[in-house]
């Protein structure tokens, strides 16, 4: 199956990409993030999606410092960066776990005044599941970038820009990252356990307008995996900003930061 889009035209500067650093939980696991400082008290805690890990968010993160917004944490999910080897056929709670372990360590480590938890795809995904726990009471607010959302939401493209293959059962998929491209660091399938843990509750949109969630949204009018449109059926009235991007793709939105970056000025 052909990619939608062209990752040869996807480029990560290096230059400002900041170095891993890991981590122990109290559950003794290793996990991985990457820091990207700034002379504030702000946090802002931005996850990546499916494929990849922290790297990509480089310009992002960057990008949101360099403008004095926040600080930034790019972590690595659980079983990607540093922890790419590990199972993950996890508990469904696994990773907010994981968030709250991540949580204690940056207050222990760095000064944080307001924290907030962004995500794209399946981070994005992930960040919208957080907004409706117990654990997004710590965050001030929420920010979803192309946001992957389960089926019953109507909010895929038709072959998922080719980028990501169902499994037989539709429980897990494949990552159909292009051999010229790999570099042995790449997640290229996930289980049906870590998709059921990271993704947003089917009764999402009632929590959050119960909760009165703190949300901003942006997704690209060009994406070749979630239909940027029908985000803005979905969240109208929920999110603030909700922002359709034009001329932006699924990767572009996230490595051509400037209209996502207005999402995460003070």
């Amino acid at each position: 199956m052909k990619l939608a889009f062209d990752l040869r035209d996807f480029k990560i500067p290096v230059d400002r990409l900041a170095p891993q650093e890991v981590f122990r939980t109290r559950q003794k696991d290793l996990l991985s993030y990457r820091f990207y400082p700034a002379r504030s008290e702000n946090l802002v805690i931005l996850y990546h999606g499916v494929g990849g890990d922290s790297r990509y968010l480089c310009s992002l993160a960057s990008a949101i410092t360099g403008a004095g917004f926040a600080q930034v944490v790019t972590p690595d999910f659980r079983c990607h960066g540093a922890s790419l080897s590990a199972s993950d056929n996890i508990a469904p709670n696994q990773l907010e776990i994981d968030l709250e372990e991540l949580i204690i360590h940056l207050r222990m480590k760095y000064s944080v005044k307001n924290m907030t938890l962004a995500g794209h795809s399946l981070g994005g995904g992930f960040a919208l599941r957080i907004a409706v726990s117990d654990v997004g009471q710590q965050f001030k607010r929420f920010v979803a970038i192309a946001p992957y959302l389960p089926e019953s939401f109507h909010a895929l493209t038709e072959d998922l820009g080719g980028w990501i293959i169902f499994d037989q059962n539709r429980d897990g998929f494949s990552v159909n990252y292009p051999e010229a491209f790999k570099t042995g660091e790449e997640k290229t399938h996930y289980s049906a356990e870590f998709i059921r843990a990271a993704v947003v509750p089917e009764d999402l949109l009632l929590r959050l307008h119960a909760g009165n969630t703190p949300l901003s949204l942006i997704s690209g009018d060009r994406d070749e995996v979630v239909l940027g449109a029908r985000h803005m059926e979905i969240f109208e009235g929920l999110a603030h900003p909700l922002l359709l991007a034009q001329g932006l793709n699924h990767l572009t939105v996230v490595s051509k930061p400037s209209i996502a970056l207005s999402l995460f000025e003070s």
